[in-house]
């Protein structure tokens, strides 16, 4: 308790609200709002204060929970912050995690002040619907993907041009029209962070899908993205031998398949929300719709992806008990 309430934790946590309540009155009064800048710069100054402050609480349980050992600061640090975890793996085989309990404590308060500074900016949750359980879980259970959001809000804050307004508010996500993608004309989502998603607004299938991604995240925690990027692992050397072995050589397509529109969290996205834009994908060389082994039939596809969430699930357990047990 007395690592929670701590004078860094409390003065951290309302210093980053304090700059986004200014950040917000700076961007809405710009905008022309008017004096409504004002609600919003409260809202902001709410959000950012307890993201920050919920976040670094929480990371500050886990730790706890597992007796802040190596191997508690290693596996929280990757679960819930990916990319300090994978330096902490490194620097484990060397003797100890470089990044320590206090490293961590302030990348959740930078985190998930972040995570409430962007929320609040652009009036995101709807705080009398599940705006609410949204934004405790974005900064608490589902960190890992807001890691990520957060490093896409810092990308696409100048030019992605994030949706505004009336029709794009209070959907419990954040939607950048343009900035950062991995494929051209895919949108990418992290966290409740979707890029590059063009005219797809909130009334599109491609936003609803795009949202199914987002609560997989908030629901499903760290097991999501260590599930998802588990299976692109276990799947992209059987793609690339079925792609050299097929009479066509359709490497590229059959790892963008396996790995992707195979995809246990893509195959559940699809299916609720825009089945026709699976089934109807073509070729890369353009010669005809893709069937066959590569487009893997419904049945197949929810039958492997029970399989491969099984046995992933398996090992996310093992990790969990090495770092907290």
């Amino acid at each position: 308790m007395e690592r929670i309430f701590s004078l860094e934790a409390i003065l951290g946590s309302l210093a980053f609200g304090l700059a986004g309540a200014v950040l917000a009155l700076i961007v809405r009064l710009a905008k022309g709002d008017g004096s409504s800048s004002l609600w919003r710069a409260l809202e902001t100054f709410l959000t950012a204060t307890f993201g920050a402050f919920l976040a670094r609480t929480f990371i500050s349980i886990m730790l706890s929970i597992g007796g802040d050992s190596d191997a508690a600061i290693t596996v929280t640090s990757l679960l819930f912050f990916i990319w300090p975890g994978v330096v902490n793996l490194v620097s484990l085989g060397f003797g100890h995690p470089v990044i320590g309990v206090e490293a961590l404590l302030w990348i959740a308060l930078v985190v998930g002040g972040l995570v409430g500074l962007f929320d609040g900016l652009w009036a995101t949750h709807k705080w009398l619907g599940l705006g609410l359980p949204a934004f405790l879980l974005d900064v608490t259970w589902g960190l890992g993907g807001n890691t990520n959001g957060a490093l896409m809000h810092l990308i696409n804050f100048a030019w992605g041009d994030h949706g505004d307004g009336p029709d794009e508010n209070r959907h419990d996500a954040h939607r950048y029209k343009q900035g950062f993608a991995v494929r051209s004309g895919f949108a990418f989502t992290q966290g409740a962070v979707m890029s590059n998603t063009d005219a797809w607004d909130p009334t599109t299938e491609l936003f609803k899908h795009e949202t199914i991604h987002i609560w997989q995240n908030r629901v499903l925690g760290p097991f999501f993205w260590f599930s998802y990027v588990g299976w692109m692992a276990l799947t992209i050397i059987p793609a690339l031998i079925a792609g050299l072995i097929d009479s066509s050589r359709r490497i590229g397509d059959a790892i963008t398949w396996w790995t992707y529109f195979d995809n246990p969290w893509e195959v559940m996205a699809y299916g609720i929300a825009n089945p026709r834009d699976r089934t109807g994908q073509v070729f890369m060389d353009g010669s005809g719709t893709v069937t066959g082994w590569v487009c893997w039939p419904w049945p197949l596809a929810i039958v492997l992806s029970v399989v491969g969430v099984a046995g992933l699930g398996a090992a996310f357990v093992a990790i969990m008990v090495a770092g907290y047990g």
